[in-house]
């Protein structure tokens, strides 16, 4: 049994009816008997006659493993105490969903830089292959290989390592990350071999991943859900921009033969390196369990356990040893993957359209020089088309999110889909275009309107799939998406591996053309999503669960804003009624001491 679901209104049998809660820091709540689990944490204790309950009848309140104490068969440990849950006083401006609006776009705006930088690194390289081919001597599939590794190594550190953000907290992770990320550059700053270059992007990747992954949890943690569409938009903006934006910039680096790929490189470097204050000093804390961790053991130290009971954060009850955590990390967005239906179909669709953008992002300097003959600055300003795509997906938002606020009421989070089921249409159309304009006789911007196109899709669906699987799945959304992304990034390592082989093989046009009726064929996964998105839900082990705890958190927070906002009325009414009795005494002394006066002058008048 989850810590949420338990009933805290009565105290459980056999316990010692506690004093009321007046004398307790303000958010604080007297809980249940409490004994020592076997890692020595605290778990709510439960009868004995409770616990012969198998947890096979029980419906497990999350995807997470059972608590302790369900799958506990033999006779509970003795209590030992009292648990004090601690929670966020009433609008407390530490609840990160009460952090002014400015803190949040700070915030967003350091954490979505890191998002940019690490998208910036993949195309970046891209543009420096020519170089590092000609000083290493290295082949061209060996080049695929650091853009496939950087993708893999995204995909696959967070399976393992996103546990570090649950017991750490996110701030630290990020600083760790980005300062990992930086140093990991001198691999391939300094390094002398093909060899050392792949594993270094390998590294970078997983480092990068780690803080960028981080974000879209972020998002979730300072904004509710109606609120989300923007900063998750912005998140999407600057993956895909600075992926457009990186050969841009480089290209003027790579076409200098005295500087080339390895000041592609160290450019990167300083640049990360002069972000690390703006993480050190504006990020801060924002995953509401580990605040509330802190706050509790703040309370153990100071007060102990002088208030007849122990002070517990929730999210601490069951709470898995950190090794444990990774082990079930690894295996959750495993499980989401393969067993549900809106993860695996999202996640497939998701990572066809970015398997078609690195295509894009290898497939651009492939291409251009020898269909067109450009050369290596107009092939990285041609990256211009995914700047400007990105723009475009990024306004197409806006439509998508005044649908939304019009249409939730009434269809609920399929609401976010009318997005995703246009470009679902429109991918399809700009592979196309791309695909049979892509020749000599064919001015080369025509082509350029496909890639536009194509990126202006995969951006809306982007911000759909992170968007609607965080609703859907609330607190484990991070499990959700670390599967999508898993997926995605083994998909765009692998395509970035065979795209010029398959250039070649199939030629540009056939080639793209395969990849549009494919992404023709799964734009049907939102039309059957909005259709059917309700009926999946009710079916699923774990959505239509976790879509309540995220409703039932939402509603904690809007009760609070409601209840400050009352107090604060309450406080000016009484200040202006106070304010006006003044007045009124002040007008009536003023009255009185102007009436003496005319007595007085007028006994002078009669009496001379």
């Amino acid at each position: 049994m989850a810590a949420a679901d338990i009933d805290d209104s009565s105290p459980p049998s056999g316990s010692r009816t506690p004093r009321g809660t007046a004398h307790l820091p303000e958010g604080c709540t007297w809980g249940p008997l409490y004994s020592v689990s076997a890692t020595g944490g605290p778990e709510v204790y439960y009868p004995p006659s409770k616990s012969t309950v198998t947890p096979t009848t029980t419906a497990p309140a999350s995807p997470s493993s059972s608590s302790p104490a369900q799958k506990q068969l033999g006779p509970p440990s003795p209590p030992v105490g009292r648990l004090i849950w601690v929670d966020f006083p009433s609008g407390s401006p530490s609840n990160p969903f009460h952090f002014s609006p400015r803190r949040k776009m700070a915030i967003v705006a350091v954490a979505t830089y890191f998002t940019g930088i690490t998208a910036y690194s993949t195309s970046a390289y891209s543009i420096g292959v020519p170089s590092m081919t000609a000083e290493l001597g290295n082949t061209a599939l060996q080049a695929a290989a650091g853009l496939a590794l950087y993708a893999w190594g995204f995909g696959i550190a967070p399976m393992v390592l996103a546990p570090l953000s649950e017991e750490y907290g996110r701030k630290w992770t990020y600083i760790i990350a980005v300062a990992i990320f930086t140093v990991l550059h001198l691999m391939l700053t300094l390094g002398k071999n093909i060899g050392t270059v792949l594993v270094g992007r390998f590294l970078i990747g997983a480092a990068g991943s780690l803080g960028a992954t981080l974000v879209g949890g972020t998002i979730s943690d300072i904004f509710i859900p109606e609120e989300r569409g923007l900063p998750m938009a912005l998140f999407a903006l600057m993956a895909m921009f600075f992926t457009g934006l990186g050969p841009i910039a480089m290209c003027w680096v790579e076409a200098r033969p005295d500087l080339g790929w390895r000041w592609i490189q160290w450019i990167e470097m300083i640049a990360i390196g002069a972000y690390i204050p703006f993480v050190v000093f504006i990020l801060t804390e924002t995953r509401a369990p580990v605040i509330i961790r802190r706050r509790a053991a703040v309370l153990r130290k100071e007060r102990g356990l002088t208030d007849g009971g122990r002070y517990t954060a929730r999210s601490e009850i069951g709470r898995q040893k950190f090794f444990a955590a990774m082990s079930t990390s690894l295996l959750r967005p495993l499980l989401f993957l393969c067993v549900e239906p809106i993860v695996t179909f999202f996640s497939v669709w998701i990572s066809l359209a970015w398997g078609v953008f690195y295509t894009q992002v290898f497939g651009l300097p492939f291409l251009y020089p020898r269909v067109y003959g450009f050369t290596t600055t107009q092939t990285g300003l041609i990256y211009s088309t995914i700047c400007i795509g990105s723009l475009l997906g990024f306004a197409c938002n806006f439509i998508q999110d005044a649908i939304y606020r019009r249409k939730v009421a009434k269809h609920g989070v399929e609401a976010r889909l009318y997005g995703a089921m246009t470009a679902g249409i429109a991918l399809f159309v700009g592979c196309m275009l791309y695909a049979f304009t892509i020749r000599p006789d064919v001015h080369w911007a025509v082509p350029a309107i496909g890639v536009i196109i194509i990126i202006a899709c995969v951006i809306t669906l982007y911000i759909t799939g992170f968007v609607y699987l965080s609703e859907c799945y609330g607190s484990y959304a991070s499990s959700a998406l670390a599967g999508m992304s898993f997926l995605r990034n083994m998909f765009a390592g692998a395509f970035s591996m065979f795209t010029q082989d398959m250039y070649i093989s199939l030629t540009p046009r056939w080639a793209i053309f395969l990849m549009g009726m494919v992404a023709g064929v799964l734009g049907i996964v939102p039309f059957i999503a909005y259709w059917k998105g309700p009926e999946i839900r009710a079916r699923s082990k774990y959505s239509k669960i976790l879509m309540e705890e995220e409703r039932r958190r939402v509603a904690d927070a809007e009760r609070e804003d409601e209840e400050r906002a009352h107090e604060e009325a309450q406080e000016e009414e009484e200040w202006n009624g106070g304010r006006m009795r003044g007045s009124g005494e002040k007008t009536l002394r003023e009255s009185g001491h102007g009436t003496a006066e005319m007595a007085e002058k007028g006994r002078t008048t009669r009496y001379g």
